[in-house]
């Protein structure tokens, strides 16, 4: 009886251990836990150092453009600058043009005032008509000069290019022996005709001003040469300027071209009568 009580006893704790073990805490096997979700990983070394690469070419690049950029903005801003320079430069040579055109002619100006106060008959002297009871003028022999009738005047004529600097009104030095002789034969030969000092030029361009500007200048050296030096009376004497005016040969050559420069002292049959106490 002992022996089948056990086996019942054994047999109800295999069935019962076989039926609710799932169920007993006590008799269930214990479950592993869940293992831990996987942490993101890094990106590897080489992924950044090529994105770090990428953006240092990138920079370049940028940096390279940059310098493009400034090369060119610096060659455009030395050409404004090489182009101001230039515009300067020339200002100042047509500003260093203006003011020798001023004083040119301011001296024409001059000039011509000395020309017309020369041309007037001032200081109580007064001119005797001409007309038929004037007896005529003697053509005077004077060395060195060409010397003519010319109606009721005597014109004694001398090159230009033997007084002046060619195209100036500058005496040249040989020129002072020439206006003496002139002063000696005018001083003997007619000394209270009036006399006019006409100077022409031929139709080449004037180096400055006009060819009657470049005449004028002349005569008046001439008559300045006659009163200063020589002491002539400046009311017996004028000037006038012709220019190309009247040219006594052809312009056409060289020959012609020199033969129209030319001084030429008028002697007129009219004289200069004092007043008296001069």
């Amino acid at each position: 009886m002992r022996c089948l009580a056990s086996q019942g006893w054994l047999l109800i704790a295999v069935v019962l251990g076989t039926a609710g073990c799932s169920q007993n805490p006590f008799l269930a096997a214990p479950q592993a836990a869940p293992p831990p979700p996987l942490a993101q990983t890094a990106p590897p070394a080489t992924s950044q150092l090529a994105d770090s690469d990428r953006r240092a070419s990138a920079l370049d690049a940028d940096n390279r453009d940059l310098h493009s950029e400034i090369a060119k903005y610096q060659q455009e801003q030395q050409l404004l600058q090489d182009q101001v320079t230039l515009l300067r430069k020339q200002l100042a040579e047509t500003a260093g043009q203006l003011r020798d055109s001023q004083l040119a002619n301011q001296t024409a100006n001059k000039k011509i005032e000395a020309i017309q106060a020369s041309t007037r008959r001032g200081g109580g002297a007064t001119i005797t008509a001409n007309n038929s009871q004037l007896a005529p003028l003697k053509v005077a022999d004077i060395p060195g000069f060409e010397v003519r009738q010319d109606g009721d005047v005597i014109r004694i004529e001398v090159p230009s290019d033997r007084l002046f600097h060619a195209r100036t009104n500058q005496l040249l030095p040989s020129a002072g022996y020439l206006i003496d002789q002139l002063a000696d034969a005018i001083s003997r030969q007619y000394p209270q005709q009036m006399i006019g000092i006409e100077a022409h030029t031929d139709n080449s361009p004037a180096a400055t001003g006009t060819n009657t500007e470049l005449g004028a200048m002349q005569a008046t050296a001439v008559y300045s040469a006659l009163t200063q030096r020589n002491r002539l009376s400046s009311d017996q004497l004028f000037v006038v300027s012709h220019g190309a005016n009247q040219p006594r040969v052809s312009n056409a050559t060289p020959a012609g071209r020199a033969k129209n420069r030319r001084v030429e002292v008028v002697i007129y049959p009219e004289t200069l009568q004092r007043s008296q106490g001069q």
